[in-house]
């Protein structure tokens, strides 16, 4: 019998610890509610340290905002980067056949956190993207970018028998409306 009390003085002891730790849990300037309404729906519940990690990408300077924010940097980034072509640049450009449309993390969206890439990718003579790399402010916008890049597929530019294009270096930005913050 008093094995048994200890291990419900544990139990009550553990339970009682663990909502404390909840209840203090610091949401760096992140709506409580928002964020304990997602904790409650997703697999993995976000921690304090995540939400410090996402604090400063809300309303980032690539948006108009004031927030400044690193990028990661992907291994083979500079090297191709320091022969790449921009947008908009000498190089005639492939045309795209449909709208470049990325999908904005629906986590990153909810939360109002905003994110800029800079993505280099070629297109082969068929049209087919291929050699994407990202680097974004977060992970999760560098998927987002990759997979947006990978759906398009483009047409020769005037003059050009072929789509055939190395290195093109494009901006994507991340960005949330107004509305989408209140």
């Amino acid at each position: 019998m008093t094995h048994f009390r200890k291990i419900i003085a544990f139990t009550t002891a553990s339970a009682a610890l663990a909502g404390t730790a909840a209840a203090q849990m610091d949401y760096h300037g992140f709506d409580k509610e928002t964020v304990d309404a997602l904790n409650a729906r997703i697999l993995e519940p976000l921690k304090s340290e995540e939400l410090e990690v996402l604090a400063p990408h809300r309303g980032i300077e690539a948006c108009g905002g004031t927030s400044s924010v690193d990028m990661l940097v992907p291994e083979g980034w500079d090297a191709r980067a320091a022969g790449a072509n921009p947008v908009g640049g000498d190089v005639a450009m492939p045309y795209p056949t449909t709208a470049l449309a990325p999908d904005f993390p629906p986590l990153y969206s909810t939360l109002g956190v905003e994110g800029a890439c800079e993505t280099i990718f070629s297109v082969d003579a068929d049209g087919k993207t291929e050699d994407i790399l990202a680097m974004c402010t977060l992970p999760k916008f560098a998927l987002a970018a990759t997979n947006a890049l990978k759906a398009l597929e483009f047409e020769p530019a005037d003059g050009k028998d072929t789509a055939k294009t190395e290195d093109i270096l494009l901006p994507m930005n991340f960005c949330l409306d107004e509305s989408s913050n209140d």
